[in-house]
């Protein structure tokens, strides 16, 4: 009997179109030279902890946004229909198992540890019509062109699969390493109207944005200019204030909260 990751990498062989892309980046295999995370002293404590396994369950923790409600339901409803013995991918998954799924095939232009496959998410190297679920979180603000990359999962999936996405809306600038857009929920549709049907909801509430933001003007205004101290005062302050986005599991269920929420999730079916 195969192991699991032996599984898995007979399903990434499958899925290669083994093609030279157009627009592929060469990415230098050793962990220690990815910088995905802007400069500056945070940016440095990022990529620090980028390398461990605290990441993630910090970020969750003490990070300004926490998802709403319904997102959690969707996200784990997706998860229970689509198991191992489908193509998941992960476009865009950073340093993360899924919600601790390993099978989850995690795609990247970064190559971290917890990476299968190093693409550009605009001109991925797998056949169309290859997978069954497409995850692509908090990705498309950080591509040049987002449209683009919504094509190509498009492309991937295949007919009848699902593309579940994360995108912002209220949120100040954060390099990874780069930040290109954000989206209004009217946006958000347009951009998925090429598949058959689509939902649109608020993955995270007007508490997780506004916190994000006020915690952002804190650390300037008390910054007397230096970017070290700002960088310090945000992420001692982001660590103190970080309970009150609790608030949001309840504002993001409010009447309007779409106009100033953190950011809209999408399920979309091909």
């Amino acid at each position: 009997m195969m192991s699991p990751r032996e599984i898995k990498r007979r399903k990434i062989a499958v899925l290669l179109r083994y093609r030279k892309s157009k627009n592929s980046t060469r990415v230098k295999t050793d962990h220690r030279t990815i910088h995905s995370s802007g400069d500056g002293f945070k940016a440095r404590i990022q990529e620090q902890l980028k390398t461990s396994r605290w990441y993630m369950p910090l970020l969750k923790i003490c990070g300004p946004v926490i998802a709403s409600r319904m997102y959690k339901k969707r996200i784990h409803t997706l998860l229970r229909k689509y198991s191992a013995k489908h193509t998941i991918l992960n476009i865009g998954s950073g340093p993360d198992y899924y919600y601790g799924r390993k099978d989850i095939i995690n795609v990247d232009i970064f190559p971290f540890r917890e990476i299968d496959v190093i693409a550009d998410a605009a001109d991925l190297p797998f056949a169309s019509n290859c997978a069954d679920f497409v995850i692509c979180k908090s990705l498309l603000e950080h591509v040049e062109d987002p449209s683009r990359v919504v094509r190509e999962i498009h492309r991937v999936l295949k007919p009848g699969g699902t593309f579940l996405s994360f995108v912002p809306f209220i949120q100040p600038y954060h390099a990874a390493p780069s930040d290109y857009h954000r989206f209004t929920i009217t946006g958000v549709k347009n951009m998925f109207a090429s598949f058959r049907k689509s939902e649109v909801g608020i993955g995270s509430g007007p508490t997780s944005g506004m916190l994000w933001t006020g915690v952002e003007w804190l650390a300037i205004a008390f910054s007397f200019r230096s970017k070290t101290v700002h960088d310090m005062l945000f992420m001692l302050v982001m660590v103190v204030l970080s309970p009150l986005k609790l608030f949001d599991l309840l504002f993001a269920e409010y009447p309007n909260a779409e106009t100033i929420a953190s950011g809209f999730y999408v399920v979309a079916v091909k």
